[in-house]
């Protein structure tokens, strides 16, 4: 008798959008391209972000954050959590930012956001950084080296996602948008990620169907969304204002060629309840103007459609 395979428990984990705006008027995002050997997105490009640990929700490191009271913090995200839990998202948030991308979002003992414009601080934080990437030193460590507070208050809540239960690896991630600081440089761990780049959304999308950059399923979705807006102010302000539901997508095989379904599309619940058998009708290719009900995986990039209903 063979019975259901168990469903993976995903993972607490955060992510932050980082923004920047450019000469030309327009805002672009910073895109980490995971590691080929990377059990999870091997190859393609995310934004910052990694689990929440145990570390993140301590009692002490909540002590040295700024900007957000934790009744102010559990009332955005909306889930029956601790209020230490929930802020313990953007303190993960934080230091994967930091870890993987190598800008720190934190305020000095003056209340300005952290700057590294001279050679001293730049090399100082790049140490701190390789610590923590070692496990040689805690977040919580350099903070009280450097007297900072982590600046909460510069994340900006803006969507919740959950791997579909079709992966063995799955997890529960909050992304978060926030502007860069001005005076740090992002740059790549070469670690868990090999290459950094700032890039438009519009940019990203059309280098994704180019098969040049290969993105994950919620990064493309997310820079759809963020291409509809001309600055990064823009964006902040109207996707942090949305009241989010949580996004589960489906993971299909039909062919070999797997697919993506979005709760959105016109055929979720029926595939969710088994009702109905796949077929290679998928609507037409989806544009930024669009919104794309499901995603296609063709070689090593995953191509948006839009199913509509007849």
């Amino acid at each position: 008798m063979t019975g259901k395979s168990k469903v993976a428990v995903p993972k607490k984990a955060a992510t932050i959008i980082l923004l920047r705006d450019n000469d030309r008027g327009e805002f672009e995002v910073f895109l980490l391209k995971r590691h080929e050997a990377n059990a999870f997105m091997a190859g393609n490009f995310v934004y910052p972000g990694g689990r929440v640990d145990r570390e993140d929700s301590d009692e002490e490191i909540i002590c040295h954050t700024r900007g957000l009271p934790p009744d102010q913090a559990h009332q955005i995200l909306g889930e029956p959590f601790l209020k230490v839990e929930d802020l313990s998202y953007r303190v993960a948030g934080i230091r994967e930012l930091y870890e993987e991308a190598g800008v720190l979002l934190a305020y000095d003992r003056m209340g300005n956001l952290l700057s590294m414009e001279s050679d001293d601080v730049r090399e100082r934080f790049a140490h701190h950084r390789r610590q923590l990437q070692k496990r040689e030193k805690t977040l919580l460590q350099i903070l009280k080296e450097e007297n900072l507070t982590l600046a909460l208050d510069v994340c900006h809540y803006y969507a919740h996602w959950i791997t579909p239960e079709a992966r063995t690896i799955r997890f529960d991630t909050r992304f978060f948008l926030a502007r860069h600081a001005v005076g740090q440089e992002a740059t790549p761990d070469t670690r868990e990620t090999t290459e950094g780049v700032w890039i438009t959304p519009a940019n990203a999308l059309q280098e994704n169907l180019k098969g040049n950059v290969a993105l994950s399923p919620p990064t493309l979705r997310t820079l759809e969304e963020l291409s509809r807006y001309r600055t990064s102010d823009e964006a902040i302000k109207a996707l942090s204002c949305i009241v989010t539901d949580t996004i589960i997508p489906l993971l299909l095989n039909p062919l070999a060629d797997e697919i993506i379904i979005f709760p959105w599309d016109p055929e979720y619940e029926l595939l969710e309840r088994g009702d109905i058998a796949t077929t290679n009708d998928h609507g037409l290719p989806s544009c930024p103007s669009d919104t794309t009900t499901r995603l296609v995986l063709k070689g090593r990039c995953w191509l948006p459609y839009c199913k509509r209903v007849r």
